[in-house]
């Protein structure tokens, strides 16, 4: 791949189509949703989501899109609410998407059935959330990990996401899971689960959730884990700068075979 493939928005749209869109990807972990009301939000590939866990305890994920105007609903990246209130025009909806009520002088005439959120697949399993925009055939990822969720730890990088895969991809201790996620069991207890979240063609974000024995993680394993990212944020923009400027990426090897198979999704 050329430099205009981490540099320009051409191809990140192919590859919105082709790699995100109809595949399950990791939107959180199912411990980030403990009770109803609890949300998580990203912006994966351009598309704004959120995944709320309902009153009757199942998780559902949504376009983060009011139905009157497109603003959006929730505007944090994670937390709780009772209902589901667009700040812009009062319009409310229940946690399963459901319309609710808007103020008289927004109200639609549509009936509340065809005003609720539009939903995209969520598929809950083993301790993760799995989200996919457009249907897909493709089986859902292998993301067993031990322990349980003790929190996340959020890094945003200026590069393109496939910059960011590549320097994980060229050591040992991260095991790829396809197309956006990677597993690095660091001992001691503690397992890192990184989702990658492709925001824009120059613009990443990765969350790593931790995963401890007890469900627990003190400050000062938060705050190691957040000086393990520096020096991965440090070579993803590195790793980008250089492809931005035409250097090769290697031409065998995982690396080599990760960009093969986004190329190929693409020409498909």
């Amino acid at each position: 791949m050329g430099p205009a493939a981490y540099t320009e928005g051409e191809q990140f749209q192919r590859e919105r189509r082709a790699v995100f869109a109809n595949t399950l990807l990791l939107f959180a972990a199912s411990g980030q949703l403990p009770a109803a009301g609890d949300f998580v939000s990203h912006s994966i590939g351009g598309w704004p989501l959120f995944a709320i866990r309902g009153e009757d305890g199942t998780a559902r994920a949504f376009h983060n899109l009011c139905r009157h105007q497109s603003m959006p609903v929730v505007e944090q990246p994670a937390g709780h609410c009772e209902v589901l209130r667009c700040r812009y025009h009062g319009w409310t909806y229940g946690l399963a998407g459901e319309f609710r009520e808007a103020p008289p002088r927004v109200a639609s005439g549509d009936p509340p059935e065809h005003l609720a959120l539009n939903a995209v697949e969520l598929l809950e399993r083993d301790g993760f959330c799995l989200v996919r925009v457009q249907p897909g055939g493709e089986p859902p990822p292998p993301l067993t990990v031990p322990g349980h969720f003790a929190g996340a730890v959020t890094t945003d990088i200026d590069a393109n996401w496939k910059a960011v895969v590549e320097p994980l991809l060229g050591t040992e201790k991260w095991r790829f899971v396809w197309p956006l996620a990677f597993i690095d069991p660091l001992g001691a207890g503690l397992t890192v689960v990184r989702q990658i979240v492709p925001r824009s063609f120059l613009r990443t974000r990765f969350v790593d959730l931790l995963f401890t024995a007890d469900g627990a993680a003190s400050d000062d394993l938060v705050s190691e884990q957040r000086q393990r990212t520096v020096a991965e944020k440090t070579a993803a923009e590195s790793c980008h700068a250089a492809r931005a400027v035409g250097d090769a990426a290697p031409s065998s090897g995982a690396i080599a075979a990760f960009l093969d198979r986004v190329a190929a999704a693409c020409a498909e």
